[in-house]
């Protein structure tokens, strides 16, 4: 039998009312398979799910081609920056920043697929507080030492600071590799775990059709997906 963790929890955290985000999905830069994207991902209400508003310092973990990292520079403003970091697609990244054009995005390469275990070495650098959000987006289910790692997320993020994971979902207690999929109780529990606090969960992106049985690149933009906010 399935069990969704985030049908019992999204009763019990309420996010307070986020700022409204704006958003050009078809600003330079921006291709047809992104449209496809946004209808599924729902880009504007994810990102006022977890907060992100002008003026933020936000980090995009394992960026990919820049899908999110472009809607978060939009977001935040030119008061605002992203940090793309630990990208493992820099070309297809980096076609896009040059269409786009963007002033307040900053780039780290971290080569796939060892960028999944060097990862808590290359946060170790960062300076502690200077973030005010980390977002990662079908990455966290990939990681090869999570409580190292979200142990140098806290410490980069300010106090209060917002941590917002959507990764695809699969059974409960279960780190499905193989599939790219990881149940959504085994995030909580790590996550919280590494000292964070759970401050909301959405079903916004869940698909109950989804059976678990595929990767989420067979049904790139479909797939049953959890979507968490914690804060530091």
């Amino acid at each position: 039998m399935r069990t969704f963790a985030a049908l019992t929890l999204a009763l019990a955290f309420a996010v307070p009312p986020a700022a409204a985000v704006t958003l050009d999905l078809n600003a330079p830069g921006r291709t047809e398979p992104d449209h496809d994207r946004d209808s599924y991902n729902k880009p504007k209400e994810l990102l006022e799910f977890w907060g992100i508003r002008e003026g933020m310092t936000v980090m995009d973990l394992f960026p990919g081609d820049g899908w999110s990292t472009q809607l978060l520079s939009q977001a935040v403003g030119p008061k605002g920056k992203v940090v793309a970091f630990a990208n493992y697609s820099h070309d297809k990244f980096a076609e896009r920043m040059k269409k786009a054009d963007l002033k307040n995005v900053e780039e780290t390469v971290l080569e796939y697929p060892k960028g999944f275990s060097e990862l808590p070495a290359a946060l170790a650098k960062l300076p502690a507080g200077g973030f005010d959000a980390i977002i990662t987006i079908r990455n966290y289910h990939d990681l090869k030492n999570p409580q190292e790692v979200l142990s140098e997320l806290k410490r980069i993020l300010k106090p209060g600071g917002i941590l917002g994971i959507a990764d695809p979902r699969t059974w409960s207690g279960q780190r499905d590799t193989d599939h790219c999929r990881i149940g959504e109780d085994l995030i909580i529990r790590e996550v919280t775990g590494a000292g964070f606090r759970l401050a909301g969960v959405s079903q916004m992106l869940s698909n109950p059709k989804d059976d678990y049985t595929r990767a989420f690149w067979d049904e790139r933009f479909i797939v049953d997906q959890a979507c968490l906010r914690f804060e530091r």
